[in-house]
């Protein structure tokens, strides 16, 4: 079967956020403790975290035009890149792909924090406490790392936050006919909003949630010109964490602090270097 891809047409959400509430619903997470003006205007939390994996972001309303204020949200889940800095940086091999999505074994995981560090998109996190903690049934889950998964787990054919999308804001199709419908959306968006522009072609050699903004993606706080993670550097950690992990005695906790200390020592080695 042909890869899928998401495709989020900003220009469409009306921040309603079901997108975010079945994510939650479908993966049993729990509700977050926040402020309800986590962030900017309406967003609550303030950022993802490992029990929110979709996340409806508000940015401050463009009052330059008072005829036409401009307000701008924006839908940010993991962008399953093709090249993942995450998969890449692993030291237990926890991430891979499955049918082009970015996954984490939580099994396998012991919540060294790697791919949190080299996430550019500051997608996965580690849960720094029990989900029982949260008034849910799941247990045992401290201190492993979190993140959407596209729903291969527990898994549905059409993604909870997809199908719930009331404007069509978020859809899913087969990955070369998101492209061509981002293509020939952009040429409409245009007329209303002449920077608009596209995100998710070339990052990473191609991430699998393509996004139409109404605006250039540093308003978004997009970063552009990416580059992969220095795998030399990569590495060189996992080199010393497979040493450095032999003394572990296979405790997760002395694991992580196994891959800290070497991520610590090969970073300052190169620093300096």
């Amino acid at each position: 079967m042909s890869e899928r891809a998401f495709l989020v047409d900003t220009t469409k959400c009306s921040g309603c956020r079901a997108c975010q509430v079945s994510c939650k619903q479908w993966n049993n997470l729990p509700a977050e403790n926040a402020e309800f003006f986590g962030g900017p205007e309406y967003t609550n939390p303030r950022e993802l975290t490992a029990i929110t994996f979709n996340h409806v972001k508000f940015f401050p309303i463009d009052r330059a035009n008072p005829e036409k204020p401009i307000w701008t949200i924006m839908h940010k889940k993991c962008y399953h890149c093709e090249i993942p800095n995450c998969l890449n940086v692993c030291p237990e091999k926890a991430i891979s792909k499955k049918d082009g999505w970015v996954v984490i074994n939580q099994e396998k995981c012991i919540g060294c924090g790697a791919c949190e560090n080299e996430c550019i998109y500051k997608v996965p996190h580690v849960l720094e406490k029990d989900l029982s903690e949260y008034g849910t049934e799941q247990r045992l889950m401290r201190y492993k790392s979190f993140k959407c998964h596209a729903c291969t787990v527990n898994a549905r054919e059409v993604p909870a936050c997809a199908f719930a999308c009331p404007t069509g804001a978020l859809t899913i199709d087969v990955e070369q006919k998101v492209l061509k419908k981002a293509d020939a959306r952009l040429a409409q968006v245009k007329k209303d909003y002449p920077n608009a522009s596209i995100y998710g072609k070339e990052e990473f050699e191609g991430l699998k949630v393509i996004t139409i903004l109404k605006d250039k993606p540093e308003k978004y706080g997009l970063p552009v010109n990416v580059k992969p993670i220095d795998m030399v550097r990569a590495e060189a950690i996992r080199d010393m964490y497979r040493v450095a992990s032999m003394f572990s005695m296979g405790f997760p906790s002395l694991k992580r602090a196994a891959y800290r200390i070497s991520r610590r020592i090969v970073t300052k080695d190169f620093n300096m270097s």
